[in-house]
This record gives structure tokens, sequence and C-alpha cells, in this order.
């Protein structure tokens, strides 16, 4: 259970606290969406304002960063499956038989998108204003298998574009104008191929095969990207890649749970949304993955995102919504003092050495933006405890070292930015 209490603000976050169920082995939240429709994906444009869609429609609003959700005319009963917003204003939103809904005022008004097709949409995204892809397939209609929608005009018209050697396309995904790639179920070689462009879509070159299918593909620059799938024993297996697509390295998840969504905010920290209630995440880029939740059968999630590398919310089936302040980690967090300090200041961590818990002191005597993260010897962040604007006052947080070796760490208080101390701490196991 997340324990935030602040200087004038107590009650209010208390409130919170108890309004909501709260996940006790976890640093989620669940919200109350107020609806039992499945939801599909998650988009917000800042801390505050987000959407959510899902089946027969359903589109959600948020102007409170998840503490209310209103539903919006979306003109269609259509199950709904990928959302991007450009602006606080402009959003799209695709799903079944070739829908693309548009918005220009916030959701206030939704409006079908000129898309002649039939195929199920899976995914879309825009990597400028005007210019966006959209793709999925349709096992009933050949001819529509093939291709991948592009706008270049804010989604008034989209050109049907077929690469070569595509037969079914499941998703694709652009980073940039130049550097996309796209999924390709393959009939003949019984397994899902992602190609990749480095030229607008002129040309693709095949990046990796998978017998058993691949389920969402992330890049966050031209070199780093990760993708959920599954290895040649059928067990769940997120893939990573610093080379562009190159080479893909395995990296275990941990868990044989279907991870049906990935999101990083930075190279380092990602997170992943799958089936039976399950939300991993990662600090090393991949390399290694926490269980941030149990496994609980019956519920799937199906969408994850953040605005900062503590800021999230995960939605899934029933209408499910999730949110977190401390990306996804169990924290213990108060403000333990009514007085407010004469300067800025980091206490050493208590006990020391420790196993697995410690709890870290700081000052702040003035209202700034805050940061206080954690780095193993060899400067590698392994966590984010605060990353947030705080009012003045002392502050306790506890940093829970169960899913971390034995050894030095650091640990660094910023001040919008400018580094004031860092302090080592040992954990002992």
């Amino acid at each position: 259970m997340i324990i935030f209490v602040m200087k004038y603000l107590s009650i209010f976050v208390i409130i919170i606290i108890f309004a909501n169920k709260v996940f006790s082995q976890s640093g989620w939240i669940q919200l109350n969406s107020g609806e039992t429709s499945e939801l599909n994906c998650v988009r917000f444009v800042n801390s505050n304002i987000g959407w959510c869609a899902g089946n027969n429609g359903l589109v959600l609003k948020t102007t409170n960063s998840g503490l209310n959700w209103f539903p919006q005319n979306s003109s269609t009963n259509l199950n709904l499956i990928s959302i991007y917003f450009t602006s606080n204003t402009t959003g799209y939103i695709a799903g079944d038989t070739g829908t693309i809904i548009k918005t220009t005022n916030g959701g206030d008004s939704w409006i079908r998108s000129n898309l002649a097709s039939t195929n199920n949409l899976t995914s879309i995204n825009f990597v400028n204003d005007s210019t966006g892809f959209s793709g999925g397939s349709s096992y009933d209609d050949v001819t529509e298998r093939k291709y991948y929608y592009k706008t270049t005009n804010y989604g008034n018209s989209w050109d049907s574009i077929h690469p070569q050697n595509s037969s079914l396309i499941s998703l694709i995904h652009f980073n940039s104008l130049e550097f996309g790639w796209f999924v390709n179920l393959s009939v003949a070689l019984s397994g899902a191929i992602l190609y990749k462009t480095t030229n607008n879509g002129s040309d693709w070159v095949f990046s990796f095969f998978n017998n058993m299918g691949i389920y969402s593909v992330l890049f966050i620059d031209t070199l780093n990207g990760w993708m959920s799938s599954k290895n040649s024993f059928s067990i769940n297996t997120i893939y990573r890649t610093n080379d562009g697509g190159v080479t893909w390295i395995t990296q275990s998840p941990g868990t044989g749970t279907l991870i049906n969504s990935l999101y990083f905010t930075d190279k380092r920290n990602g997170w992943g949304a799958g089936d039976n209630s399950r939300i991993q995440s990662t600090t090393n880029g991949g390399v290694n993955w926490i269980d941030q939740t149990s496994f609980q059968p019956g519920i799937n999630y199906n969408s994850v995102y953040f605005t900062d590398s503590l800021t999230g919310w995960v939605v899934g089936d029933s209408g499910v919504i999730l949110k977190t302040t401390t990306g996804g980690v169990l924290t213990g967090f108060s403000n333990t003092s009514t007085e407010i300090p004469d300067k800025f200041s980091l206490s050493q961590n208590y006990p020391n050495p420790f196993n697995p818990n410690t709890i870290i002191n700081f000052q702040c005597s003035m209202f700034n933006f805050i940061s206080l993260r954690v780095f193993d010897v060899l400067g590698n962040e392994v966590a984010t405890l605060v990353n947030e604007n705080k009012q003045p006052g002392s502050y306790q947080i506890e940093f829970d070292g169960s899913n971390y070796p034995s050894g030095v760490y650091l640990y660094r208080l910023e001040i919008n930015g400018s580094i004031i101390d860092t302090k080592r701490m040992i954990l002992l196991k």
C-alpha cells in the first residue's frame, strides 16, 4: 500500500487511499472506471488528462489523473483497440472493421475518418501532427490483409500501402518518418515475421522470426526496442535490441504469463502488462524483469502507459484501470514533520547495512522538484524513489532491496536537476 502523507494534503490523500481498492502487495491502486466492458488501450497527454477505449465503442476521459472517468460519445459501437493523441485536443482511435475515429476537441465529439478497409485495426501511431500509421488484419478478406495505412493530412484521408512479402499484417509501429516496423503473420512459415524500414516504407527488410507469434513491439529510438513473444518452447518471453533490430536478445520476464503491452519511458525504465493480472518492470533496459503484481487468473491487462518514470496506468478486462505514482514499486513515504527546514539535506539511511529494507530521510526548505534515485556502484540507476514537486518539509521513504543483489549502492538527492548530496548504503543478504 502506498502511504503518501504530505503537508496540506494529508486528509485528501487518505480519502483517496481508502476510497479505492489497494493492491496491498504492489505499488498499484485500482481506480473506479464505472464500466464493466473490456478496456483495450490507454493514453495520457500529461499527468492529469488521459483517455482509454475498449469494446462496444467505449471511450472514457479523465482530467484528474484517473480519479474520475467520464464516458464520451465515440459514434460507434465497434471494438476500439489502439489510441494515440498528438495534443491535448487532437486524438485518434483505431478498431474493428477499418474503424478510425478522430477528435479535435479533446473527445467532446468523435468523427469517423475516411478509410476504405474492413481490416480489424490493432495499432495506430503518429510521428508528427499530420503523419500517422495504422495497421491490423482480417481473416475474412484476403485482399485487405496485406495493407497498412498512412495519412499525411491529419487523418482526413488514408492511403493503403502494400509492403513486399506481406500477407497478413497484425500490427505496425513507426517512431519517425523513416523508421518503422510491422509484424507479418505467415501462414506458409507458421509464425510471425518482424520487418523493418529505414526509408519511409519504400523497402522493408527482415528483422526477426518467431514461430509462436509477436504480440507487442515498441521502439523509443532507431536503435533501442523491445517486443513480447513466445520462444520455441512456448514460454512467453520479452526480446530486446540495441542495434535497431539487427540482433534480438532474449530477456526472460520471469513468468509464463503473456505480456500484451510494453511501455518504456527511456532506455532503462520499462513495464509490461499481460494476462492473469501480471505487471512487470525493468530498470536496466530489460535485462532483468521484476513482478510488481501477483498471479491472479481471470483478469487480463491489455495496455500500459506512463507519463514519467513514476506515474502510469494499466487497463484491462471488466473495465479495470490501475494507477501508480511510484513506478509500480511498493514504498512507504511520509512527511515526518510540520516544521519547515532551513536547508536541503539528505541523511544517512538506517539501518545500514540493511536486509532487505532501509529508511532514507531528506529535507527540503522550499517548494521544488525533488529527485531521489538509487544507483549501483557502476553508476546504473536501479530505482527511482521520488521524482516530483514537493512542498517544504522533512520526508521519509523506505527502499526495498528484496529484488536486488547484495552490494554497495549509492542514493542521490537532486533539487531542480542539481545534485545536493550522494550517500552510500550496503545491502547484505
